[in-house]
């Protein structure tokens, strides 16, 4: 058979495509027009916008910064700013994907089109217009083999939405586990990854490492093949499986393009090895490893890691001195990696505060790492914690010695005081003489600019270069915490402990430094003691030296304030002893001090208990002593049930009785039962242990017992239990109102103005009904206000018994077609609790529309097959209230308070 020449055959090409251009006009249905448009849709515009969809999605993904701590995002959706860098790029695929759904309708592409403007929507954030055109797809395309995918995206825009138990739900039942779906390589990797993330969220980690593992043989592209090695290591490494692990985490650098992910792999080597190796030669192998990434100049900038693992090591080894060594090595050489620096600090710490022992240096540290310590890193709440607790104990050590030292001073005669406190001006004039020659050394070494004769200026210049080499980081003054804790204690020892204020050095602000403890009162931290204007007459009285007298209690009732003081702080002292720091034997000699020094205190109870706790781990005879006086003394009490081992729930239930009966009052109240209210109020009020029950307002209990007496006649109880409440409660809501009535019954009723009887209603009373209370603590962390940003969904809440999630979605569907059948609106639902159903549909542009929704569903007849029950509601919900209400399996809290507070019932 003859060839035909190229130049035929193009002829005949062009000849073709004349033929099309002349019949195929957009609206044709034939077999050539459909074939054309089809062509054109795809060469002319799709594939070019695929093609930049697919080159924008690289670029973006390499902007990814991997985390210092967590799990590694395998796919990158980029952040907000850096979406808006690519923003012309996405605006330009949705152009293209435009011009070929209104110029080629009648092509094959239309579905991928809007497909792709769906995921480039996705990338840009705006997640309604991306469901838009998913929607769009399944609508119109139902049939499409782009379904699959389609559902895949909707789940992942609900991910994004803050919808994991959407996007949950839309994977089980459109992609896992329905009849005839078809998932191809792409979608399988995608979907794959989509199901880790969620696993991870879960942290069901076994089941994120199942799903990747069947999952990654499908994975495309060398950076996302590299991502995903590494999370499978992170997810064998949570689930102890140290071969696996060390096997991905070896496969990284096999497919990474960047070096700073093959460096935290082998980070990740070294910190398995550290972990799990056993024995000398094991250590040997670390030891060699991490001195040939020290070596490497690639590693230079991340040093400071390095050095923390040859510390690890030594930890492993028992070598606590060396160990710290190679942290303020790895400090000196951070180039400012807050983290590493926080966590080399925090190690340092550890091992001063559990091995050591050493509470003072292991605060300086903690201190230290708190200051670097990001808030989302995993060690932060412990860092902080403990960073708090050490300042706690420190602070109740100074209070406790200070004032102690104060009320020693106290007791001496005037003249043995004025001989301390010459000593002590002494002392301070000799500091500042040697601090001012300090300082004139160095300006006059500064004279000198050559830095070969001027040790000084060498030093300065070397910590200069160094600072320069490290980002300004290492060696400066304040990232040595043991020259910090000098520093400030030689600044106590002078000043006392001083707020960190403006102007610190004025002479009128309140100070004291004796004996090196010092300090003003709250606001100057440790030292606690009572804050005293300085004026005219102390200063006549004192002189210059007033400072050192201000603090040294010279009444009865400032003594009492020193003493109360000590007591407070011993209790605080014992408690962080035996609850925080593990040192029981301290913790007793605190607590039976606290109970020498304050026979009548009111942590009595408390301390009795805990040294019954402390001696019977001992095993010591004692803690019979402190039993017979807790069960003796205070039967009635939580600690009292403990120690016989009654149940605690008894007392609960009395307490439960309580909280029963002051609802009961503002029921009776409402009712007008007046009689009933008050026998409420007095079994309430004998029950005083219950007074301090953040549930209960005590305002609102006298308020409502007087005015119930008022109703009864009782005119003298009225006016004398109001007046209890306007000069016990001068703040609260109640008390304007309890005035008015009090300048009622002493001026008489203004013809303008309702009766008492009256007064409490809707004009003047403060709604007392708990319900109707939007303070009530059962709706904590609900808002009636909806942000421009949060979506509003319906939902229903239905016994689960009554009604399948089929026959439910169906129903509401049903009548989404018959009233709403524009919006589109998409129906799911979810178990609650194992007793209740939760259709949830999905979204409203307003509260008004959703609010017309409820009102609609509830007026049409078919609303009866799912709402049929006073306990069963229909109602709209911010997505803000919705995460408290879900998440918390508060979601009756929730029907309430949109009743009562939002919908006011």
């Amino acid at each position: 058979m003859t060839r035909p020449s190229v130049g035929k055959l193009t002829n005949f090409l062009l000849i073709l495509s004349l033929l099309f251009c002349i019949s195929c006009s957009k609206e044709k249905e034939t077999l050539s027009a459909r074939v054309y448009h089809s062509s054109l849709s795809y060469f002319n515009g799709y594939y070019n916008a695929n093609y930049l969809y697919e080159e924008t999605l690289k670029k973006l993904e390499s902007q990814y910064s991997y985390p210092e701590q967590g799990f590694i995002e395998v796919v990158y959706y980029g952040s907000k700013d850096e979406v808006k860098s690519f923003e012309n790029d996405f605006e330009e695929i949705a152009k293209k994907n435009d011009r070929v759904i209104f110029k080629h309708p009648n092509g094959n592409y239309i579905d991928e089109c809007r497909l792709l403007n769906g995921k480039s929507w996705f990338y840009r954030q705006d997640y309604y217009k991306a469901l838009q055109n998913f929607d769009f797809v399944l609508d119109s395309f139902p049939d499409s083999k782009l379904a699959p995918e389609a559902w895949f995206w909707i789940a992942q825009t609900q991910y994004q939405m803050e919808n994991p138990e959407v996007a949950s739900e839309i994977v089980d039942e459109r992609l896992l586990y329905a009849d005839s779906v078809i998932l191809e390589d792409k979608m399988l990797d995608e979907l794959g990854l989509f199901r880790t993330k969620l696993a991870i969220d879960k942290e069901d980690y076994p089941t994120a490492l199942k799903i990747l593992t069947e999952h990654i043989e499908y994975i495309t592209g060398r950076m996302r093949k590299a991502r995903a090695h590494f999370l499978l290591g992170q997810l064998y490494d949570a689930t102890e499986n140290f071969p696996k692990a060390l096997e991905q985490f070896e496969l990284v650098s096999k497919y990474s393009e960047t070096y700073y992910l093959t460096f935290i792999s082998k980070m990740k080597i070294a910190r398995l090895y550290v972990d799990f190796q056993e024995g000398k030669d094991d250590d040997q192998i670390v030891q060699d490893y991490l001195k040939k990434l020290l070596k490497d100049e690639k590693n230079e900038e991340y040093q400071d890691r390095i050095y923390y693992e040859f510390a690890m090591l030594e930890l492993k080894k028992g070598n606590q001195d060396e160990a710290i060594a190679y942290l303020r090595e790895s400090i000196r050489s951070n180039m400012n990696n807050q983290r590493q620096k926080a966590l080399s600090y925090y190690k340092i710490g550890q091992i001063h505060f559990y091995e050591l022992q050493d509470y003072n240096t292991a605060q300086a540290y903690y201190d230290s790492a708190a200051t670097s310590i990001n808030q989302d890193a995993p060690e932060y709440q412990e860092i902080t914690t403990l960073a708090k607790t050490l300042k706690n104990y420190i602070t109740q050590i100074n209070t406790i010695h200070y004032q102690d030292s104060m009320l020693y001073l106290a007791s001496l005669p005037k003249e043995e005081v004025d001989k301390i406190v010459d000593v002590l001006v002494k002392e301070e004039e000799k500091r500042k003489k040697e601090e001012l020659a300090r300082q004139l050394e160095e300006q006059e070494a500064l004279k000198n600019n050559d830095p070969f004769f001027n040790p000084l200026l060498q030093n300065q210049q070397q910590q200069r270069n160094r600072n320069n080499q490290q980002g300004g980081s290492g060696g400066w003054y304040f990232d040595n915490p043991g020259s910090v804790s000098n520093g400030r204690i030689q600044f106590q020892q002078l000043w006392g402990n001083r707020q960190n204020s403006d102007h610190w050095r004025r002479s009128n602000k309140t100070s004291v430094a004796i004996g090196g403890i010092g300090g003003d009162n709250e606001e100057a931290g440790p030292g606690g003691s009572s804050t005293i204007a300085v004026d005219s007459v102390m200063l006549e009285k004192y002189g210059d030296n007033y400072k050192f007298y201000v603090d040294i209690p010279d009444t009865e009732e400032r003594k009492e304030e020193s003493l109360g003081m000590i007591e407070e702080a011993l209790y605080k002292l014992g408690q962080i002893y035996s609850q925080r720091l593990d040192e029981p034997d301290s913790a007793i000699k605190t607590f039976n001090t606290l109970l020498d020094r304050f026979e009548e205190s009111e942590y009595a109870l408390r301390t009795r208990y805990a040294l019954f706790k402390l001696y019977s781990e001992k095993r010591d005879k004692l803690a019979r002593v402190h039993r017979s006086i807790i069960i003796n003394e205070y039967p009635k009490t939580i600690y009292a049930y403990l120690i016989l081992g009654k149940d605690p729930n008894e007392l609960k239930k009395d307490e439960e009785d309580y909280i029963y009966a002051y609802e009961g009052l503002f029921n009776a109240y409402a009712d007008k039962q007046y009689e009933t209210s008050l026998g409420f109020s007095e079994y309430l009020l004998a029950q005083s242990q219950f007074n301090d029950n953040p549930a209960i307002d005590l305002a609102k209990l006298h308020y409502i017992r007087g005015m119930s007496y008022g109703f009864t006649g009782d005119e003298d109880s009225l006016r004398n239990i109001l007046t209890r409440v306007v000069n016990t409660y001068p703040e609260h809501e109640v008390t304007p109102i309890a005035q008015k009535t009090l300048n009622y019954l002493q001026n008489g009723i203004p013809e303008d103005k309702k009766p008492i009887s009256e007064a409490t209603g809707e004009s003047e009373s403060v709604d007392l009904d708990p319900k109707r209370d939007p303070n009530n603590p059962a709706y904590r962390g609900f808002t009636t206000e909806v942000k421009p940003t949060d979506k509003i969904f319906v939902l229903m809440y239905v016994r689960k018994e009554k009604i399948s999630k089929a026959d439910a979605t169906k129903l509401i569907n049903e009548f989404n077609k018959k009233a709403y059948a524009q919006s589109r609106f998409k129906v799911f639902a979810f178990l609650y609790k194992q007793t209740h159903l939760l259709p949830y549909i999905s979204t409203f542009k307003s509260v008004e529309d959703a609010s017309g929704y409820v009102d609609a569903f509830t007026a049409d007849p078919s609303s009866g097959e799912i709402i049929s029950s006073s306990d069963e509601k229909v109602f709209y919900i911010s997505h803000s209230n919705f995460k408290v209400a879900y998440g918390q399996k508060r979601m009756v809290d929730y029907i309430n308070y949109y009743e009562y507070i939002i919908n006011g019932k």
